[in-house]
């Protein structure tokens, strides 16, 4: 508990938008094998985000290393905002970043939007995702999306 206390006290975390200095760093970013049927590839998500300006992407950095990735924004079909993609590059999983970076991206949802509920979508074999998301609030709606299970949070009961 102590090292990883003292692991967790060295973290600077912080969350940029990605822009023409970072994004070869964050396209390069990835899970590992047996996480890709979990989300989309960085790339991907970039590309998408540049052409559809309803999609922000956005660096999580711990002091100058580049460690995750974000995609946030609303749905136009919906109007619902949506926190559509979270990763940790796989060489930085399991070193609490997870836990650390998602609140601060939460957060940064919460204040562009001032929105009521914030949702994501899951692959259902994702456990450690949906526990993660489970840990901050996340509820499953009972609903799909591309064959995703649909998780809300509901910020005026949290956070």
């Amino acid at each position: 508990m102590k090292n990883s206390r003292k692991r967790d006290e060295r973290m600077t975390l912080r969350i940029c938008e990605v822009n023409s200095n970072n994004w070869r760093d964050i396209a390069a970013l990835s899970v590992s094998k047996d996480q890709y049927a979990f989300i989309e590839d960085n790339s991907y998500s970039l590309a998408q985000s540049k052409y559809h300006p309803e999609w922000k992407s956005v660096a999580i950095y711990d002091n100058e290393t580049p460690i995750g990735y974000g995609m946030y924004g609303t749905d136009l079909r919906t109007n619902q905002v949506w926190l559509d993609r979270f990763m940790i590059d796989q060489h930085y999983q399991g070193k609490g970043y997870g836990k650390r970076a998602f609140p601060m991206l939460i957060e940064l949802i919460k204040k562009t939007y001032q929105c009521k509920r914030i949702y994501l979508s899951i692959h259902p074999e994702n456990d450690a995702a949906q526990k993660l998301y489970e840990s901050f609030g996340f509820k499953l709606t009972g609903e799909m999306d591309c064959g995703e299970a649909v998780m809300m949070l509901d910020i005026s009961q949290s956070f």
